[in-house]
């Protein structure tokens, strides 16, 4: 199944790079330095964006005007296939330069944009699309954005890019998934990192504390 995860971390100019080594030691498929498996794996294969390509910016919508958008759609008899993977994809494809259209109609601040609810709007294998969305100031993103999983990353102990903290919505408990406290939202978990760190020398806890220009990248992981 894929999943949703946000991940929280220091300015880059590799994104690819640092999303990479974050994730590594997670590797379902990857081994940690004394050549075992990764004990706490939990992806297979991910890309940035992929499925939930558009996910911050869609949970910025005024939801009466979306519903408004769907009615629409509705009442044009427009059709999607029926077999879905990731977004809906809309079928038979002519009907993509209006929607897409109704959309900007609707959502004006999209820019004259895609509609990111169907498949057209990005390519779900690769990790370049929508990217103004799918990496985003820290500041800007919506405290109510969901995810299945949400990562905090800064310096280590030795100055390198790695997880430090992390949420989601259930853990394997040796038996079934036992869900979790968490709410499943960024503001959610931000505030659960912050409680974390209130013990902390302010040294640490400054290195480990998001600023406003750093970065929230959302990646699509299959597990």
């Amino acid at each position: 199944m894929h999943y949703h995860l946000e991940i929280i971390m220091p300015p880059t100019d590799n994104i690819e790079a640092a999303v990479s080594k974050i994730l590594a030691p997670f590797n379902e498929q990857g081994t940690d330095e004394d050549g075992e498996s990764n004990r706490h794996a939990f992806w297979d294969w991910y890309v940035i964006g992929g499925r939930f390509a558009g996910s911050k910016f869609q949970a910025t919508l005024d939801k009466a005007n979306l519903d408004k958008f769907y009615a629409e759609l509705k009442e044009r008899k427009v059709t999607v296939s029926g077999l879905t993977a990731g977004k809906q994809e809309l079928k038979p494809e002519s009907q993509i330069p209006m929607v897409d259209a109704l959309w900007n109609e609707y959502f004006p601040q999209t820019n004259g944009g895609p509609c990111p609810l169907f498949n057209h709007a990005n390519n779900q294998y690769k990790s370049d699309s929508l990217l103004p969305n799918d990496v985003m100031a820290f500041s800007d993103v919506p405290q109510s954005l969901e995810a299945s999983r949400v990562i905090l990353a800064a310096p280590n102990y030795n100055d390198e890019l790695a997880a430090e903290y992390m949420v989601s919505d259930s853990i394997w408990n040796g038996v079934n998934y036992e869900d979790t406290l968490w709410d499943e939202t960024f503001g959610g978990a931000v505030s659960i990192f912050t409680k974390k760190r209130a013990g902390y020398k302010a040294e640490y806890a400054e290195k480990r504390t998001p600023k406003d220009d750093w970065l929230v990248v959302t990646v699509d992981y299959h597990s």
